[in-house]
């Protein structure tokens, strides 16, 4: 086992064993403290903080949003918006820093993470009102021919909806679609399956974010597409669309659910399958993350392995 592999391992179980254990009211009082956290700026990791170049947006609903851009970056014609995961209630762990700064390196892209508004603090509507806002008066802007979404579990969840509502509304569509992890169905339509998952998966407890997801949604029913992107618009997708996800954990069943609608559908997406994997992998530094991000970089640079 590599150095990366021990750390990984270690990481994992102290700040998922706990979690997933937890009572109704402890998520609570985890969402109450999440609530008081992300009042507070975000910083930069030490270690990456000469990488990253931070600028604040500010939404027409008033939401003041940090935004970070990966510094270095050489091609102007390509921009990946990476939207990061976190259950809707954290910020970017170390691991989204590590994930992006490599990732500018590799594709050679500016690549931009928006600090997003969390719950629970606010909801989905925020959230999506935010974000579109955003696209439309920050990343559209930058006249890049190319644009790539991005997002893992949460995150990936966004930039489904987004894709949709981006092209709902007739703007600049996105050239490319990368999803790890994703969360599609909110309706837990195949809750048995997850169930089943349950006991390989060292990161999510189904409860937990039944939870969560149904304080996020709102006065949203469950089934609209910007809280379960799976029953909006597929045909939006572009088809350069890679899903990546691992066999351990209870969202392969959200992966096989788009991968089967999209196949049903007739449209073209890649979908990867790692054995033995957790949730959001290519994050980490393990072996099969680092293979995963070669999948991610040759879709990035709209040259797809076949």
């Amino acid at each position: 086992m590599s150095s990366g592999e021990q750390f990984t391992e270690r990481y994992l179980r102290a700040m998922f064993a706990n979690l997933k254990d937890a009572t109704p009211e402890q998520v609570q009082e985890e969402l109450e403290h999440c609530r008081r956290i992300n009042q507070k700026p975000v910083r930069v990791p030490r270690l990456h903080r000469a990488h990253f170049s931070e600028s604040r947006f500010e939404a027409s609903n008033g939401f003041v949003m940090q935004v970070f851009s990966s510094e270095p970056w050489r091609d102007p014609e390509r921009v990946i918006l990476y939207l990061h995961g976190g259950a809707c209630i954290y910020q970017p762990v170390f691991f989204h820093w590590r994930f992006v700064h490599d990732l500018a390196i590799r594709t050679h892209c500016q690549v931009i993470m928006p600090l997003y508004p969390k719950y629970p603090e606010y909801h989905c509507v925020d959230d999506m009102a935010v974000m579109m806002d955003f696209y439309e008066r920050y990343v559209m802007p930058l006249n890049a021919s190319k644009v790539v979404l991005m997002g893992d579990s949460f995150g990936a969840n966004m930039a489904m909806s987004m894709t949709q509502e981006i092209a709902k509304r007739g703007m600049q569509p996105v050239s490319g679609l990368v999803l790890m992890s994703p969360c599609v169905d909110n309706a837990f339509t195949r809750r048995e399956a997850m169930v089943a998952l349950q006991p390989l998966d060292v990161m999510i407890k189904l409860e937990r974010i039944e939870q969560i997801m149904g304080g996020w949604q709102g006065e949203l029913p469950p089934t609209h597409p910007w809280v379960s992107p799976i029953y909006g618009d597929l045909s939006a997708f572009p088809s350069n669309t890679l899903l990546i996800y691992g066999s351990h954990e209870i969202l392969k069943v959200d992966a096989l659910l788009l991968t089967e609608k999209m196949h049903e559908l007739g449209l073209p997406i890649r979908a990867l399958e790692f054995p033995g994997m957790f949730h959001t992998f290519p994050l980490f530094p393990v072996k099969e993350g680092f293979q995963a991000m070669r999948e991610i970089v040759r879709s990035c640079c709209n040259n797809p392995s076949t």
